[in-house]
């Protein structure tokens, strides 16, 4: 936990905004009010809120989803079947009803948010964002891929977060450190040991496992070999894009478009100047600068160079150095006085003194690029789709309204697809967690296996997936969980037990070695020899060392300090089941640390750790208070 204490010492105010975002993303389809659902359609009720099976079936979904993408990122070779499905069912089912009782207890303490807050942080979040900017039509696309159902959802989910985070920050921005809680975490940061280390490997090869034993096993494990639950699919697909070759533009609204396009095109011109800047409200300092810029003016008309003059004269230092010059610009670019001389100059020319909010400017007209204007053809398909889309808005929504009646009218789907000209395609099988494409989507999964759906053999309902999807599914098959039989998982029981007995024997092993050591029946030089190996040895190592495994760290720093009669010794398992020997030589502690006690890192994170312990004592006790079922 130390090691990771300046990572972890940050303000409270950041990690309420990130927890905002973390609990919007991650716990995505919960809403608080179900009450037209029955005990068989829920997971669990906390006092008056109901958590539908849906629900959690859209929340395991998104959890699994990321924990693999984070798995795979750290190992490309992550097996996705190694994810305990029902132990992973099981936590996000808790994580929601701890979600409900705190928002219970937000509501019980009278916190509120105001619409401004929630508008804010809609406005400022990336995701709904379009080159920096908020975008409706992305966040609408954003929270329908989150599994809500109208914008109204998403911002109940918003207000109840950010009173839950409230209710948070009460308790986590009040805690405070001591200065006897701030020194002793001082002494702890700041210490080091010696040691050294030698290995005991595990030995699978030496352990041989009886018939017996691989049957027992099976028996006594059987929930960890069945197979998985799954449905094979039949989806109707309705996209905006395939309406386009439906619709024909009249010819004329074309040309109009075009016509419209290309005078929106502009003439731009390249300008240098000389700029004599004028103090505000100086009217003597104007009446100078003007008669300088005259006598430039006077200058030019002799012939001197433009570039020559503006480099040494002119007060805009940013362009003096590149004779005055500013680049192309359009209209629109610059103070109206400076534009309406720009735009009145022949390629060449020099205007006459003209004043700005900066002063006195020659202005000098050095370029001229004509629009490139694009041939009609060029641009016909954007045209075309532009003026499409209005068409395609209607034909797209009318074709949704009736895909979802015909639908549900109809035993399957071939009748919706013969009357709307659509292919009926086939998926799976697949499980509950999805897999790619179509059943990537959790609201696509969460309808499959709705009861009606798999139970009933009824169509789904119409799914918005996003602005430019819609469909509509049922299942053709029901693939259920079955026992796999004995003969299939002999192999994976006979490895599962193999290793377990051959941690167990280094463990064993281990803990003889430690033992012959601490009574001074072995010396540490005859242990290394015994095993063919040497000690390695570590000085000075402080617990964010990043050069060791942090689960030596962890143990190493967690031993005994060593007395005169000499080293402590101690044994633990490393994450392949082999085991450290350790022997800890000695401990050092710094003498001065009022430095490192008076700084921020130690209180921020003092009281960091003491607000939130003092906020899970709260969710705890709310907890015990509310009225929990899981059905």
């Amino acid at each position: 936990m130390l090691q990771k204490m300046r990572e972890n010492a940050q303000s409270w105010i950041a990690k309420v905004i990130v927890g905002v975002i973390v609990l919007i993303f991650a716990l995505t389809g919960w809403e608080s009010i179900s009450s037209f659902n029955s005990n068989a359609q829920n997971a669990a009720a906390v006092n008056d809120a109901e958590i539908t099976r849906t629900e959690l079936d859209q929340a395991v979904a998104m959890q699994r989803r990321q924990l693999i993408q984070q798995m795979q990122q750290l190992n490309d070779s992550f097996d996705p079947g190694m994810i305990n499905d029902n132990l992973l069912r099981e936590s996000v089912l808790e994580d929601l009803i701890d979600r409900a009782v705190l928002l219970d207890g937000a509501q019980a303490a009278d916190l509120r948010v105001s619409e401004q807050m929630i508008d804010q942080l809609i406005l400022s979040t990336p995701d709904f964002q379009v080159d920096g900017q908020f975008d409706a039509n992305r966040f609408d696309i954003v929270i329908r891929n989150m599994g809500l159902a109208s914008r109204l959802a998403f911002r109940d989910l918003v207000r109840q977060e950010l009173m839950i985070n409230q209710l948070r920050s009460a308790y986590v921005t009040s805690a405070f450190a001591t200065p006897t809680e701030r020194l002793q975490l001082a002494r702890l940061e700041e210490q080091s040991r010696d040691f050294a280390t030698i290995e005991l490997d595990v030995d699978n090869d030496a352990v041989t496992i009886g018939e017996d034993e691989v049957s027992d096993y099976y028996t006594a494990n059987a929930e960890q070999f069945m197979t998985e639950e799954q449905v094979v699919l039949e989806v109707l697909t309705l996209s905006r894009s395939d309406f386009f070759d439906q619709v024909e533009v009249d010819e004329t609204e074309l040309q109009a478009m075009y016509e419209q396009e290309i005078g929106n095109l502009e003439e731009q011109r390249r300008v240098s100047h000389i700029l004599i800047e004028v103090p505000e409200g100086d009217a003597e300092a104007d009446a100078a600068a003007l008669e300088q810029a005259q006598a430039i003016s006077e200058r030019l008309e002799q012939g001197e160079d433009f570039a020559d003059i503006a480099e040494e004269l002119s007060d805009d230092t940013g362009s003096a150095s590149g004779g005055g010059d500013l680049g192309y610009a359009v209209r629109g670019s610059y103070d109206p006085a400076f534009e309406e001389a720009l735009f009145n100059l022949e390629e060449g020319q020099v205007s006459e003194p003209v004043r700005t909010s900066f002063g006195y400017h020659l202005v000098k007209l050095t370029g001229l690029l004509a629009p490139e204007v694009p041939s009609l053809e060029s641009m016909r398909p954007e045209i075309e789709r532009e003026l499409k889309a209005e068409q395609v808005e209607r034909r797209f929504v009318e074709a949704s309204r009736e895909l979802a009646n015909l639908a549900y009218e109809s035993e399957d789907l071939s009748e919706p697809a013969r009357a709307l000209d659509l292919e009926v395609e086939t998926i799976g099988p697949v499980g509950r967690q999805g897999d790619e494409g179509l059943t990537a989507n959790p609201r696509v999964m969460a309808a499959a296996f709705n009861e009606e759906v798999l139970a009933d053999g009824l169509n789904s309902e119409l799914l918005e997936l996003d602005a430019d999807t819609a469909v509509v599914l049922r299942v053709k098959e029901h693939l259920r969980a079955t026992q796999r039989p004995l003969e299939e998982v002999r192999d994976e029981i006979v490895d599962t037990l193999r290793f377990e007995r051959a941690v167990e024997q280094a463990e064993s092993k281990a803990a003889e070695h430690v033992a012959a050591l601490r009574e001074g029946d072995l010396e540490a030089a005859a242990l290394a020899e015994q095993l063919g190996q040497s000690w390695e040895t570590h000085e000075a190592i402080r617990r964010s060392s990043n050069d060791l495994p942090a689960a030596l760290l962890r143990n190493v720093f967690a031993m005994p300090r060593p007395d005169a009669e000499g080293a402590v010794y101690g044994h633990f398992r490393q994450p392949d089941g082999s085991q450290w020997i350790v022997q800890l030589n000695g401990v050092a502690t710094p003498q001065s640390l009022e430095e490192a006690v008076d700084g921020d890192m130690y209180q921020s994170f003092i009281s960091g750790q003491a607000g939130q312990q003092d906020f899970s004592a709260l969710q705890q006790r709310l907890k015990e208070q509310a009225d929990i079922e899981r059905f």
